[in-house]
C-alpha cells in the first residue's frame, strides 16, 4: 500500500454501498464517485489512501490529495438514535430572549457571507470552558424548546445549516455542547446536518437523520 496516496486532511470521506462520497470541510463541497468505494482503504493512521493511482490523479488536480500523510485520526460519529423529549410550549424568559438575539448577532459577523470551512473553525473553536453536565438533561431540553420558540422570528428557519449552526450557538450561550452532524445519501445526492447530544437528536427526529450516513461530526 502506498501511504503517499492519501487524501487531504480536511477531506471526510463516507461509504455507501459501493459508491464514496468525500466532502471538502474547506469550501463545503461533496464529490460522489460512483461505484468507488473499493478503491479506497484504511492507511497507517487510520485515515483512507487511494489505491487507485489513475484516481488518485483525478484527486489531486481537486486539490483533494495531501503532500503530508494526515496524522488526525477519522471521525467516529454517533448514531443517531433517539428524540429529545417532547415538553410542553411556555414564555420565553427575557434572558432567552436576550441570548437568541445575541445568538443572530453572531450568525451576522460569522456566518453569512462565511465559507464553509469558517463555520467548521468556529464550531470547534468554541466551546464552553464551563459546561454544563453531560447527556441530555431537563435544562438541555428547556433550552431547545426556548429555541423552537425563537426560530420562527429569524430568518431562512428551515435551513438546516443554518439552523444548527445557530442552535449551537444559542446552546453554548448557556453552558451545553453538542455534536454538530453531517450526513449523506445517494440516488439522488442529498447532504444534512444536525445536532446530536450523544446519540439524542436535538433539531430534527432520529429516523429521518438515520437515513444518512455521518461523514463529518464537529
Amino acid at each position: 500500500m502506498n501511504a503517499g496516496l492519501h487524501l487531504a486532511e480536511s477531506i471526510h470521506a463516507a461509504r455507501l454501498g459501493d459508491d464514496m462520497v468525500l466532502l471538502d470541510a474547506r469550501g463545503g463541497q461533496y464529490y460522489c464517485l460512483p461505484e468507488a468505494a473499493d478503491a479506497f482503504a484504511p492507511g497507517p493512521t487510520g485515515r483512507l489512501v487511494v489505491m487507485d493511482s489513475a484516481l488518485w490523479d483525478d484527486l489531486r488536480t481537486l486539490n483533494l490529495t495531501g503532500d503530508l500523510v494526515p496524522s488526525q485520526c477519522p471521525d467516529h460519529p454517533p448514531i443517531a438514535g433517539a428524540d429529545l423529549p417532547t415538553m410542553t410550549p411556555y414564555s420565553v424568559s427575557l434572558f432567552e430572549r436576550w441570548d437568541g438575539l445575541a445568538s443572530y448577532g453572531t450568525m451576522l459577523r460569522r456566518y453569512y457571507g462565511r465559507p464553509f470551512g469558517d463555520l467548521i473553525d468556529v464550531a470547534r473553536d468554541t466551546r464552553p470552558i464551563s459546561m454544563r453536565g453531560p447527556g441530555v438533561c431537563d435544562a438541555l431540553v428547556e433550552r431547545v424548546a426556548a429555541f423552537r420558540k425563537l426560530l420562527p422570528w429569524a430568518p431562512f428557519p428551515g435551513v438546516c445549516l443554518y439552523r444548527s449552526f445557530m442552535l449551537l450557538v444559542f446552546l453554548r450561550r448557556a453552558g451545553f455542547d453538542a455534536t454538530w452532524m453531517f450526513g449523506v445519501r445517494t440516488w439522488p445526492f442529498e447532504a444534512h446536518c444536525w445536532l446530536q447530544v450523544e446519540d439524542t437528536v436535538l433539531d430534527d427526529l432520529a429516523e429521518r437523520v438515520g437515513s444518512y450516513t455521518p461523514i463529518l461530526a464537529v
